[in-house]
Parts: C-alpha cells; sequence; structure tokens
C-alpha cells in the first residue's frame, strides 16, 4: 500500500497528440507530489499501459479510436477500482458524460479546458487518494492491534467467565471473535499457583521474574494443549488459572499431575494446583473455579507441589483445640521456661493435626493467629515499647505466611525472642536485687542477720530471694554475710583491735565461736593472724 508521502503517479490518454504533450509537460506535476508514469493516444494503448504502470490517477478523453474512454474505463474500474479516473470530454458527448458518472468517474472536465482547471481536478483526485490511503493504514493498524491484542482480550474475557459467567446465547459471537476453540459443552477449572514465589523471587530482577512466570505459564499452555482445548491465563502475579474441555485420554487429576510435573522438571520451580469439578455450561464457570480456589487452600497444610480435587476439600475437617494447654503455655512463657513452652507448643499442633485428613486451612491459619496473638499479650504485659518492635514484626509476618509450617516456625520463634528478652531483663533485674542486698548485708555487718531481714529489704520473699541469691551470686546467703563478717574481721585485727570487740562489732557475743570461724576462714586464729601480718610487716 502507498504511504501517503509518497509521490502519486498519472496516465494521460488523449487521441490528439498536441493535448498530451501540453497536459503531461506544461503542468509542473511534481511540484504538486504527482509523476506523470505514461500517455497514449487510444483506448486499447491506454488500457495496457494502465495495466502495466497501475497509476493513481487516469486523465482520459472520452472519444478515442479502437476503444473509447467509456469502454476502458468499464474495464479498468473492475481490474482496479481505487484508480481515479478524471475524464476530458465535449457537448456533444454529454450523454457519454452521464454515463461515465453512473460507471464511477470521479471528474468531468468540458473542453474546451484550461492547465487550471486540470490542475484542480487532479488534486483533487490526489486529496481523495491520500484520504483513502489514510483510512486504509489506519484500518490496517487497528486490525494489526487487534491480532496482537487478541490473546490478551481472549484471557481478560475467560477472566471475566470464570468469576460472573454468562448467559449460553450470550457465548457464540465473543468466541467467534476471540477465536475461542473450546467445545461450547463440558468444562474444569484448574487453578495453579507458584510456591513460595515471594520468597523465591524476592532477590531477583524483575526480568528474571517475568520470565519465571512467563515459562510456567508457558509450560501449563503447551501440557493443556497437548491433551485437549483449553486456555491458560495470570490471575494474579503468581497464579494461573486454566479453563479447558475435559480431555477424553486422561482424567482432570491426572492432567493436573501432568501439568504440576511438567513445571517442576522444565523451569525449576513448583506449583500447586486445585481441580475444580466438571460444569456442563460456560455459565457455571465460575462454580468450578470457586472450588479449584477452595481445593488450592489445601496447599496451606501441605507446603506445596501437590494437586488438589475439590472433593477432597469439600468438608474441612475441624482441628481440636485444647485451651487448658493453650493456658499451660502461656504460663510457662510467663515463667519463661522456654523448653516446656517448646513441648507444650509441640503437644497443641500434634492435637490439631490428630484428624483423620487434612484440617480446614482457613480455621488452622486462624487459630495459629489468634495463638500468636495470645503469646504477644504475655510479653507485652512484661517488655518495655522498644523491645516490643521486634516481637511486633514477627506477629506482623505471620499474617503473610503461605504454608502451616511457616506459621509454626513464626511462632516458635515469637516464643523464643520472647524469651530471650525476658531473660535478659530478669538476670538485670536479679543482679540489681543482690546489688541492692549487698549494700544491705555491708551496713548491717554488726548485726546477726537472717534471710527474712536481707529478704525484707529487697521486698522479696524468703525462699524466692534465697534462690535468686545463690543463683546470681554463685554461693548460699548465709555463706556470703560469714565470708564479708571474715573479711572486715581481718581489717579489724590488722588495726589491732581486741578480738573480743571485733566479735562483738560483728554480731558474735560467743567469743570462741567467732574465733572458730576466722580460722576456718583464714588458717589463723586470730592472734596468730596478727601475729605473722605484724611480723611480715616489720
Amino acid at each position: 500500500m502507498k504511504s501517503v508521502t509518497e509521490q502519486h503517479s498519472i496516465c494521460i490518454i488523449d487521441d490528439i497528440p498536441a493535448v498530451v504533450r501540453g497536459l503531461s509537460t506544461r503542468i509542473p506535476w511534481e511540484e504538486y507530489g504527482i509523476r506523470v508514469a505514461a500517455t497514449a493516444s487510444n483506448g486499447e494503448e491506454g488500457l495496457q499501459m494502465i495495466r502495466e504502470m497501475k497509476p493513481d490517477i487516469v486523465l482520459t478523453d472520452i472519444r478515442m479510436p479502437f476503444m473509447d474512454g467509456l469502454e476502458m474505463m468499464k474495464t479498468v474500474l473492475q481490474e482496479q477500482p481505487q484508480m481515479k479516473l478524471i475524464l476530458l470530454t465535449g457537448f456533444s458527448d454529454f450523454s457519454h458524460a452521464q454515463e461515465a458518472i453512473k460507471l464511477g468517474a470521479l471528474e468531468l472536465i468540458m473542453k474546451p479546458f484550461t492547465k487550471d482547471q486540470v490542475l484542480e481536478s487532479v488534486l483533487k483526485a490526489k486529496k481523495m487518494l491520500e484520504r483513502e490511503q489514510n483510512d486504509q493504514e489506519q484500518k490496517y493498524r487497528l486490525e494489526r492491534q487487534l491480532r496482537e491484542s487478541l490473546p490478551f482480550l481472549r484471557q481478560e474475557h475467560m477472566k471475566l467467565l470464570v468469576r460472573y459467567g454468562s448467559a449460553p446465547n450470550h457465548q457464540q459471537k465473543p468466541w467467534d471473535f476471540y477465536g475461542i476453540d473450546m467445545e461450547r459443552r463440558g468444562f474444569c477449572v484448574m487453578t495453579a499457583e507458584i510456591d513460595f514465589f515471594d520468597e523465591k523471587t524476592s532477590k531477583r530482577s524483575v526480568h528474571e521474574v517475568e520470565l519465571i512466570r512467563f515459562a510456567v505459564q508457558n509450560i501449563l499452555e503447551e501440557t493443556i494443549q497437548s491433551h485437549t482445548h483449553g486456555i491458560v491465563f495470570r490471575e494474579h502475579i503468581h497464579q494461573y488459572i486454566m479453563v479447558f474441555n475435559p480431555p477424553e485420554t486422561l482424567d482432570r487429576e491426572q492432567l493436573a499431575e501432568t501439568c504440576r510435573e511438567n513445571v517442576s522438571r522444565y523451569s525449576y520451580q513448583t506449583v500447586s494446583i486445585g481441580i475444580g469439578t466438571t460444569v456442563e455450561k460456560a455459565d457455571q464457570l465460575p462454580l468450578s473455579y470457586a472450588q479449584s480456589m477452595s481445593a488450592l487452600a489445601r496447599t496451606f497444610m501441605t507446603g506445596g507441589d501437590s494437586v488438589f480435587l475439590y472433593a477432597d476439600a469439600s468438608e474441612g475437617n475441624i482441628p481440636h483445640y485444647s485451651y487448658e494447654k493453650e493456658k499451660e503455655l502461656l504460663y510457662c512463657l510467663r515463667s519463661v521456661n522456654l523448653d516446656k513452652a517448646v513441648q507444650q507448643l509441640q503437644e497443641i499442633w500434634t492435637d490439631w493435626l490428630s484428624v483423620s485428613d487434612l484440617p480446614d486451612p482457613g480455621m488452622m491459619k486462624t487459630m495459629c493467629l489468634e495463638m500468636g496473638h495470645s503469646i504477644f499479650r504475655v510479653f507485652m504485659e512484661k517488655v518495655s515499647e522498644e523491645e516490643a518492635k521486634e516481637l511486633k514484626k514477627i506477629l506482623s509476618s505471620m499474617n503473610l505466611a503461605v504454608s502451616f509450617d511457616e506459621l509454626r516456625e513464626q511462632i516458635s520463634h515469637l516464643c523464643r525472642l520472647g524469651c530471650r528478652i525476658l531473660q535478659a531483663k530478669q538476670i538485670s533485674d536479679a543482679k540489681a536485687v543482690v546489688d541492692q542486698a549487698i549494700q544491705f548485708i555491708d551496713r548491717n555487718l554488726h548485726r546477726n542477720l537472717t534471710i527474712a531481714d536481707c529478704a525484707k529489704s529487697v521486698h522479696l520473699s524468703p525462699s524466692y530471694f534465697s534462690n535468686l541469691f545463690k543463683k546470681e551470686a554463685g554461693t548460699t546467703l548465709a555463706q556470703y554475710i560469714i565470708s564479708r563478717k571474715m573479711e572486715r574481721a581481718r581489717e579489724l585485727v590488722l588495726e589491732g583491735i581486741q578480738v573480743q570487740d571485733i566479735a562483738a562489732s560483728l554480731g558474735y557475743e560467743d567469743r570462741p565461736y567467732f574465733t572458730e570461724l576466722f580460722k576456718k576462714h583464714t588458717g589463723l586464729t586470730p592472734t596468730d593472724f596478727r601475729a605473722k601480718y605484724n611480723l611480715n610487716e616489720s
């Protein structure tokens, strides 16, 4: 097809040589984007020339020897209907001129004529050609865009169909237009999902991700087309819907397994596939689609690379839930007993999975999320707002979990992190309590201190304080008090204070008992200790 920017060609036919010469040479055609392709002196010669040159415009006389302009015109317009014909005629040829108009002549120029008249008619023909060529180019462009868009339009049509259905009498024309080659009765919908897509593609480029998606879709399409008629299209970023006529050679579950195996073999990805039941009419496709999605939800329990029939998923089993075990779990966490908490978690999950078949995935996810929030609340009772930020991150990520195993790991991680925070706080708090108690002991070495006295100074019960002190200090409270008193006693002995006064100042009324304790800790009696160290000093 000629571009509108190219020159248009014209042929000039007349049996008078002077007319031909004048029309072809005295008008500056090139200036107007027109090229004189050829000239002829009679209709027969002109017809041959037109057939060879295929000009855009023909300027011809009506009365010519061998073949007149009308006869030539009838033949030309049958062979090249897009050609524009301008006829030169005299008043005596008026009846012929009327016939020429009926046959499709663009213009009639009455003799005698001027150059301007001829130029005006030819430019009118040229303008009409350009407009038609523009229209034709636009038509071709739209047709090309439509051809290129047909796969997308076909998929969009099927996407709407599986979601909203369509009346049977409204099905034929769209399917013919979109080139859908499926049988009009008997359909099944399968939904495939790339397993752990976000995790697998988080560090890949956009180009690599798109290649993965394209490869998986291409494999699914080829697998379906090799067994039956069907259409595969993307539903979400990692999800595909397959609408097909159930094949005669294998059942729908076998077809789904073949799809799953081919994706694993040729793309190094895995997919999970949910299969809806077979429906008779296209307006029932939403039912089969909903069933496929329900079946696909079972992937949450298996972790992917699986095929599920809707019949397997139609009756979700309700997992057993023990509130007593949950209470025990939360108590263990409050007590920062992580080992016992992990054991309780395992028992709870074992109970949940003890049903005869896979439990309902929606119910399992709900129970996991509820448990996660309960655990979070336990830790929030004791941690600071800053410490809670990391716990909140885990809690938020649980909403995005794609499998039961992932949720279990996140819950376990929440327990471990929370207990680690509380253990660190306990160590810090215990150290502060013991330090406070040691300060109290140092101020009261003159007293006969008891566990109750020290526990009261830090506002704890004697038994709890006794255990806490031993855990933090590495010795019993009684041993520590004696050790501190003996350290003070050595200082006083070296200062030359009388043994009787030292014993009394440290709360020992019985001097022999004090001497015995001193010798036990230093290996010497107070007198020998003083003599030895005073001797060393001298």
